[in-house]
């Protein structure tokens, strides 16, 4: 489950874990140092009234007249343990040097009326008090254990101290400590929260970024290098990924180079082509005139002729092929200006046959930012081909349409001849490709990349024998004013 998050929400999820962990920890720690801390201030407490309980046995014990021992110690504290016990507020146990119960001031029968072994012995070894806690229900009572010397230091009886440490106020000062915490708490955990997903965000956008970067990456076109600022553990990746960028730029350069050489050599070589076809009837024909030659022939003159206007007619088309090759090789430089769409697609039509050529539009007047000549090509060549396209027993219609959809401009050109076969495919939009007996097969293509250099796309719907129809989109930019 935790695998299909995405890396952002892992690393939220671990942030505010340890967060939450940190919290817990500190909460734990706080609340057995408070536990420590009680007991310690009872003890305390306890040690204070020892103290004080003994110095007021003591001071009675000065002012007695006879000498104080083990079997007399009984009389004289029988009278005044009780004022002593309400005047510190605490119960006072007194026991014989042998641990038997002599006093005692609790109202009810205190634990224990011989005292254990242990703590006889620790009495006996150190002289001084001992602490045995015992769990009481809900309260926890702390004894101490004391001598009471003489003069000669001489221990006479065993003093107890028991201290019922109450519970219930404990219980009470820790819930009030815990609301208290937890209001920290939550406080922690929501800035803590935000914290960690803006953090968590921070990181994966930075990765998302290079992702992006990364996805964009083509070879045929110049990538632009990351811009990273941040010297974080995604400097090395970023840097890696430049030094990669570079060595695709160098590369793309160098297959660019490699692929404009071999559309030249192509070109010329089909350039070559297309100038020979023509030359080989001519030479031909001039070789079998001359061969044929003769003077007296009273149709000499005419058959000259003939042979001139053949000629002039070739030449004618060898121009044309050279015309049409140096178009394609070279487009003018693109000159954006703003212009109206719909006036300069009526004005270059109107070289075409009216009868046979219809313009529609659904707008009277768009204005972008569009290369002039670039769009009187595109429908020049469009209308051409569907023209020629029309056979010749067949009453010729060509469309022109022309409409906005959202931020594109749609151009349609259609008509009804021959159409284009299936299996021709995209190989019609390739220089040098053509279905027609004169046509050079370049139209097309100058067609398709003028509406790619305009980051536009170019498609076709046919029919065979009933016509086609090409489709242009063409991103709005409107002009600059």
């Amino acid at each position: 489950m935790f695998g299909k998050l995405k890396f952002a929400n892992k690393i939220f999820i671990a942030l505010f874990l340890m967060i939450l962990l940190t919290a817990v920890s500190i909460l734990a720690a706080t609340i057995i140092n408070y536990r420590k801390q009680s007991l310690t201030f009872a003890e305390r407490n306890l040690k204070i009234k020892q103290k004080e309980v003994l110095e007021s046995i003591d001071y009675g014990l000065d002012n007695y007249p006879s000498p104080i021992t083990s079997e007399n110690i009984f009389g004289i504290l029988r009278h005044s343990i009780f004022g002593i016990a309400d005047i510190h507020n605490v119960d006072i146990n007194v026991f014989d040097t042998r641990g038997n119960l002599i006093l005692t001031t609790e109202g009810e029968t205190p634990i224990e009326r011989v005292l254990p072994k242990q703590v006889l012995d620790s009495l006996s070894q150190h002289l001084e008090y001992i602490e045995l806690p015992m769990e009481l229900g809900q309260d926890k009572t702390l004894t101490t254990y004391r001598y009471i010397t003489n003069m000669k230091n001489e221990p006479i009886a065993i003093i107890n101290l028991p201290y019922k440490y109450n519970h219930e106020l404990f219980r009470a000062n820790m819930f009030g400590l815990l609301k208290k915490f937890g209001v920290i708490l939550a406080f922690v955990l929501f800035i803590g929260g935000i914290v960690s997903w803006f953090l968590a965000k921070q990181i994966t956008k930075k990765i998302e970024l290079i992702a992006g970067k990364i996805k964009q990456t083509d070879v045929v076109i110049h990538n632009k290098p990351i811009k990273y600022e941040f010297n974080d553990e995604l400097k090395p990746l970023v840097d890696s990924y430049n030094s990669m960028l570079e060595k695709l730029n160098r590369q793309s350069n160098i297959l660019a180079l490699t692929e404009r050489e071999e559309a030249w050599r192509e070109m010329a070589r089909q350039v070559a082509h297309e100038i020979k076809n023509p030359l080989t009837p001519m030479r031909m024909m001039i070789q079998n005139y001359v061969r044929r030659y003769d003077p007296e022939d009273p149709y000499s003159r005419d058959k000259l002729k003939d042979i001139s206007d053949t000629l002039i007619t070739q030449i004618d088309t060898m121009s044309a092929i050279a015309e049409a090759f140096s178009d394609f090789a070279r487009l003018p430089a693109r000159k954006d200006e703003e212009i109206d769409v719909v006036e300069t697609i009526r004005s270059s039509l109107e070289v075409f046959p009216s009868e046979m050529v219809y313009f529609t539009s659904s707008l009277s007047k768009l204005n972008i930012n569009f290369d002039r000549i670039y769009l009187i090509r595109i429908i020049t060549n469009l209308v051409k081909n569907a023209i020629q396209a029309i056979p010749e027993d067949r009453s010729g219609k060509v469309f022109v349409g022309l409409q906005q959809i959202k931020n594109s401009v749609i151009l349609r050109v259609s008509d009804n001849g021959r159409g284009i076969a299936p299996q021709l495919g995209d190989k019609i939009f390739e220089p040098k490709f053509t279905t027609t007996s004169g046509g050079t097969g370049l139209g097309l293509a100058m067609v398709k990349k003028i509406v790619e250099d305009y980051s536009g796309e170019i498609r076709y719907i046919s029919e065979e024998g009933k016509g086609t129809e090409f489709i242009i989109r063409i991103p709005y930019e409107k002009p600059d004013f």
